[in-house]
């Protein structure tokens, strides 16, 4: 049986709800979440969420209330509000009780919102060693643990793994990249402090990411924010491509290499991936794409022989 991961599960059981398959899709997260290495503030909106569609309202309640008093998770006030599968819960008064720790928590959240970034290397080799690095952004809603349970393998390479989390902050342990400058600059800020602290081959750098986090790498490359060898895109989310494109000969002109995956049941990255692909071969900029059949918005389960095949195509000469 294919092993269920944190992205997989919210997609399937994301697929189940489009259906309005409700019931079939809060047994289904509630039977698999535990384990699972992810945002558990994300699976828990989604099961009372979806446990609320299902019309079991005092159980989504009981959900809600164990998310906020017990875990200490606090989501959005303006989406507790507007969101219409949770409506029928204003008539509580324990829900307007929620809606309040909520707000007060995201105040003190967004008062206090900043940047992060783990630095994972392997023992030091000697003291000249230049470790290559590798920067990889998550996507959105996700943070620096998602990431790096996926690019972590590069670290067995010799390589600095750095892992940036965006300031921007949706709700608990859930960042986004909506503001791309301001996460391009937050980027720019980490890569500098990356080679003040650390002995890098400056060469020899490849930044990757996953949704949005690809779409922020690839910007930070067409505006010169930093210096790289090849980048990494997991599905990447482009909705500018094609006004981007005449940034593309950059690439080109300073030799950078690509690397994309998608799978093509992404609805939403697919069709911008083939696009972003159409244009790297129109430019004669070397690269190679890997698309995989059946694959939703996620990583496919070979990510870390994807990896080092990506590594490996970058690295050479």
């Amino acid at each position: 049986m294919k092993k269920i991961t944190y992205t997989s599960l919210i997609n399937r059981t994301l697929e189940m709800y489009m259906k309005g398959d409700y019931l079939e899709a809060y047994n289904f997260i509630t039977e698999n979440y535990k384990g699972i290495k992810g945002n558990l503030a994300q699976i828990y909106n989604f099961r009372y969420t979806i446990a609320n569609k299902a019309g079991l309202e005092e159980l989504a309640l009981q959900i809600m209330s164990e998310s906020i008093v017990e875990k200490g998770f606090w989501y959005q006030y303006h989406y507790l509000i507007e969101d219409e599968d949770l409506k029928s819960l204003n008539k509580y008064k324990e829900f307007d009780e929620l809606l309040d720790i909520c707000k007060k928590r995201e105040l003190e959240a967004k008062r206090n919102e900043k940047p992060d970034l783990k630095i994972i290397v392997s023992k030091k080799i000697n003291e000249q060693y230049k470790y290559p690095l590798i920067i990889a952004l998550h996507g959105d809603q996700e943070n620096i643990e998602i990431t790096e349970d996926y690019w972590s393998s590069c670290v067995h390479k010799n390589y600095l793994l750095a892992l940036p989390q965006s300031s921007q902050i949706q709700f608990s342990e859930g960042y986004e990249w909506k503001d791309i400058e301001k996460g391009s600059q937050e980027l720019k800020e980490h890569y500098e402090n990356i080679l003040e602290k650390h002995n890098i081959d400056s060469d020899n750098t490849i930044i990757g990411g996953f949704s949005a986090g690809g779409r922020v790498a690839l910007y930070s490359i067409l505006k010169d924010i930093i210096k790289v060898k090849g980048f990494i895109l997991v599905a990447p989310w482009l909705p500018e491509i094609d006004e981007w494109a005449p940034l593309l000969d950059k690439i080109r002109e300073k030799g950078i290499k690509g690397y994309v995956v998608c799978g093509d049941k992404d609805d939403d990255c697919y069709e911008c991936t083939r696009r972003f692909a159409d244009l790297l071969s129109s430019k004669k900029i070397s690269y190679e794409l890997k698309i995989f059949k059946g694959l939703d918005h996620e990583y496919p389960d070979n990510f870390n022989e994807i990896l080092q095949n990506a590594i490996e195509f970058i690295s050479k000469s």
